[in-house]
């Protein structure tokens, strides 16, 4: 099934029937009104298997967006897409303000966007402490790291008693939540979230939510790809339902809830 194209204002001013003529364009949108996030009119691939199908979304700053579908649906190749790591066939990204089409994954790291993907996503041979101490800025000082530390250890008691630990001891739940930790110490502009939840036990991931929640709190954008629906659209602003590597359609999550709890394979 295929979505049309939404009108998500991406004519770089260029004239439109019965729009603003060339010598008049239309003003652009406050830095703090537009989207922090555009992916337009995205085509990707592996090889030669095909991924994406001109996937359009938009994350607004300081918001939460669930992108949801069933297995295969292309949510976790977007993810990738937008921190990176897979390339654009055919479409732009934009970030920020900025076109990160072309940008490598490290630069767009730089620029405040972080990635949390599943599995075990740390410095295996780093001890705990000395893995999240490495996101914190040169130029914060002793004393403003090792609070930003003492935050996140607060979030997660559980790496508090494993602070000299090496981070391959660790369990693979506790894995994941060193990666999510490492983003308290230094908050990302955007944080994109790839099924983070998988296999963890329920509290472990009654944790992980109450810290994404804080995360947004202050003040960080997420995108979250997130098996789990109901805890998804308990975070989520808004919605984009994924099939088949295409929109199927996206909205605020008070319109969408019922629609993507039907959905099957959801």
């Amino acid at each position: 099934m295929s979505a049309g194209r939404p009108d998500d204002g991406f004519n770089d001013g260029a004239a439109t029937p019965g729009g603003p003529s060339p010598s008049a364009p239309a003003p652009p949108p406050a830095p703090d009104q537009a989207p922090l996030l555009e992916l337009e009119q995205v085509h990707a691939a592996y090889g030669p298997f095909r991924a994406l199908f001109g996937v359009s979304i938009a994350v607004p700053r300081k918001s939460v967006v669930a992108l949801l579908g069933p297995n295969g649906a292309g949510k976790s190749t977007v993810a990738r897409v937008v921190t990176g790591l897979v390339p654009v066939s055919s479409g732009r990204v934009r970030f920020d303000g900025r076109d990160v089409t072309d940008v490598r994954t490290y630069q767009r790291a730089r620029l405040g966007i972080a990635y949390a993907p599943e599995g075990r996503s740390v410095f295996s041979t780093l001890t705990v402490e000395e893995n999240l101490a490495l996101p914190a800025r040169s130029d914060r000082g002793r004393a403003a790291t090792a609070a930003a530390l003492e935050k996140a250890f607060q979030a997660f008691p559980q790496l508090a008693a494993r602070r000299r630990q090496r981070a391959g001891t660790l369990s693979g739940g506790e894995q994941r939540m060193l990666s999510l930790a490492s983003v308290l110490v230094e908050p990302p502009l955007l944080l994109v979230v790839d099924e983070l939840s998988l296999g963890l036990a329920a509290v472990v991931i009654d944790s992980v939510f109450q810290t994404l929640a804080a995360i947004r709190d202050a003040g960080t954008s997420l995108l979250i790809v997130e098996q789990h629906v109901d805890r998804a659209l308990s975070l989520a602003d808004h919605v984009v339902l994924l099939s088949k590597g295409e929109v199927v359609r996206q909205g605020p999550v008070d319109e969408m809830r019922a629609l993507a709890t039907s959905l099957p394979g959801m």
